[in-house]
């Protein structure tokens, strides 16, 4: 399950990931706790359909918040919900934001990535936690947990030309997206029967380990 605050979230941090679990046989929920509503040049309804045209593409299952975009807050009812969505689902595996330690990061994304730790910890089985690298370079993140998503980049890229409504952003554009993939490969060697393969990776902060 990832939880996220805004459609598209998913797909720049950490749909790679998604897309390898799926083809692995995991079930995969996205849960996006607005509507994208007040993002650029766009309506709800289109964000809601860009992102769900994203779920389809690897066969995932969406879930869409009411709260307002660019005014969520970690509030009662903000994690009663992420609660209630554990429960529910009992997930294994729960990705979300890394909101930071510079206090920078989108207002959404910080109380969202709040309420679904809270959430986490309180689960009775204890899932595991991945926050993900978000779009804004925060100098904060240290990732310890990678992810090799070289087979998976030309889903991840294709399901982020869907959010059409968002192209002119920068965190959007192709090169940006390729040197951000990129950058985490030069931890890693090559497979010795491939050593000019050009590698893609996601990278996650592990914050709790199912036990």
């Amino acid at each position: 399950m990832t939880v996220f605050a805004h459609p598209d979230d998913a797909e720049l941090s950490c749909f790679g990931l998604l897309s390898k679990l799926r083809r692995q046989g995991w079930r995969v929920i996205l849960v996006i706790v607005t509507r994208g509503e007040n993002g650029a040049n766009c309506a709800a309804w289109r964000r809601v359909g860009e992102a769900t045209a994203a779920a389809r593409h690897i066969d995932a299952e969406i879930v869409f918040g009411d709260f307002q975009d660019g005014y969520v807050t970690r509030s009662a009812e903000l994690v009663s919900w992420m609660e209630e969505l554990l429960d529910e689902y009992r997930p294994q595996l729960v990705i979300s934001h890394f909101a930071g330690e510079t206090s920078t990061a989108h207002q959404d994304h910080v109380a969202v990535a709040a309420a679904v730790r809270i959430a986490a910890r309180r689960a009775r089985w204890y899932p595991t936690l991945l926050l993900a690298e978000g779009i804004d370079n925060d100098s904060t993140f240290q990732p310890n947990w990678f992810v090799d998503i070289t087979d998976e980049h030309a889903t991840k890229m294709a399901v982020i030309r869907l959010h059409a409504s968002q192209r002119e952003k920068y965190y959007m554009q192709e090169d940006y997206l390729e040197t951000r993939a990129r950058k985490w490969s030069l931890n890693f060697p090559n497979p010795p029967d491939d050593p000019h393969r050009k590698g893609y990776w996601e990278a996650f902060v592990l914050v709790q380990h199912a036990s």
